[in-house]
């Protein structure tokens, strides 16, 4: 008679040889299953054959959860687009710019402080005339002036000379005309003033004139760039304070 440990080593045996032919059957559904049960009932033992039932062998299914869908974002190619280093370049232009500005209208006041210093500056123009010379007047008792004469003096002046009796002496002096010059301007109040400029003085006269034109354009050069600083610090006031709002803190 066998002993009881043996007969359950071959009960052991023979499920795990059911169990690998069962496997190769049925390939696609694993299904696992142990019987365990003795071989013959003892009444030693006192041990009952119980039957385990197989679990069922569930397929992994690997769906996808529905999560919510999110917008790509659009990344732009703009130069302007969070580009720190350009807002660096700008401030860095724009220095250049402001001492460019600086530097000119220092230039500038020192060519106005040089123009005061060369001589007189004269607003004003010079004006050509001709001069005549009323050396030798006829002697009829009346200085005879031509120039802007009207039609009936002229006639007058020539009837003159027809009735003068033939004994008596004249002399009439013809002189070639000579150019003045003169100085001329207006005032604040509009009103326009001139005054004789002697011929040795012309070249002065003409210097001061072009002075005065040269600080003229200095000075509107010099106005102009004030007017671009002075709106540049407002400018730059502005956005120094919109920088430093609290409302853009939050």
């Amino acid at each position: 008679m066998r002993k009881p440990g043996l007969q359950r080593i071959e009960s052991t045996l023979e499920q795990l040889q059911t169990q690998r032919v069962a496997t190769t059957d049925q390939a696609g559904d694993r299904a696992f299953s142990f019987k365990l049960s003795a071989a013959t009932p003892s009444s030693r033992s006192g041990m009952t054959a119980k039957q385990v039932r197989p679990f069922p062998a569930q397929k992994s299914s690997a769906e996808i959860p529905n999560l919510p869908k999110f917008k790509l974002p659009s990344f732009s190619s703009h130069r302007h687009v969070a580009n720190p280093a350009l807002a660096m370049g700008l401030l860095k232009e724009l220095e250049g710019t402001v001492e460019g500005w600086q530097t000119e209208l220092q230039q500038i006041l020192l060519q106005i402080q040089a123009l005061y210093l060369e001589g007189p500056i004269v607003d004003g123009w010079l004006e050509s005339h001709p001069h005549e010379s009323q050396s030798n007047p006829p002697a009829t008792g009346t200085s005879a002036v031509i120039r802007h004469a009207e039609v009936d003096r002229l006639m007058d002046y020539v009837q003159e000379i027809c009735n003068v009796q033939p004994g008596t002496e004249q002399t009439v002096t013809c002189e070639s005309p000579r150019t003045g010059y003169r100085l001329c301007g207006l005032g604040e109040d509009g009103q326009s003033w001139s005054r004789p400029c002697p011929p040795e003085q012309i070249a002065q006269v003409s210097l001061a004139i072009a002075r005065y034109q040269k600080l003229r354009q200095l000075l509107a050069r010099k106005q102009y760039l004030e007017a671009r600083l002075s709106q540049l610090a407002k400018t730059l006031i502005a956005l120094h304070g919109h920088l430093h709002d609290p409302a853009l803190k939050e």
